[in-house]
């Protein structure tokens, strides 16, 4: 009986989270996009597949060299940004990530992935938290975010 029930939850979160988002198409053109990780992360640089499976915790929920648990930041509307993140490292869309922390959070108890409106509020978020990995558009990387922040990987639309 309870695991009947329990499907049926989980069906009923995956509903609701596929219905909540709209589809947008806009487009960067050339545009690049940084991963982000804290300044005082000892990872230099990520390939997309090393990014991909850190953003979604897959391997490990920990970056090593620093003991912190890995808190992967994400717009909270659907973006350009989001878009080219979600399809060159991921190879997801919007809704797969919405059911697999989802699915992660209901079957491991963990955390999903932190939410902002903005680059502005991703890198002020990646700076202060030393587990965090972000995305944001290259050009919104001021040198007042590069002090609080380095980038390990770039993706090009």
């Amino acid at each position: 009986m309870k695991k009947i029930l329990s499907t049926i939850v989980i069906s009923a979160m995956l509903l609701v989270a596929s219905s909540s988002f709209t589809t947008s198409s806009s487009s960067l053109g050339g545009t690049e996009i940084a991963v982000i990780v804290h300044k005082d992360n000892p990872i230099a640089s990520l390939s997309a597949s090393e990014a991909k499976l850190s953003y979604l915790r897959k391997i490990k929920k920990r970056w090593e060299g620093i003991n912190k648990n890995i808190r992967p930041a994400d717009r909270k509307t659907k973006c350009a940004e989001q878009e080219v993140f979600y399809s060159k490292v991921l190879g997801m869309t919007a809704d797969d990530v919405e059911k697999y922390f989802i699915a992660r959070q209901y079957q491991n108890a963990e955390k999903p992935q932190d939410k902002f409106a903005s680059d502005k509020d991703i890198i002020d978020f990646v700076g202060d938290e030393g587990g965090a990995i972000g995305y944001v558009n290259s050009a919104s990387l001021t040198a007042e975010a590069k002090a609080k922040v380095k980038v390990v990987l770039t993706i090009s639309n």
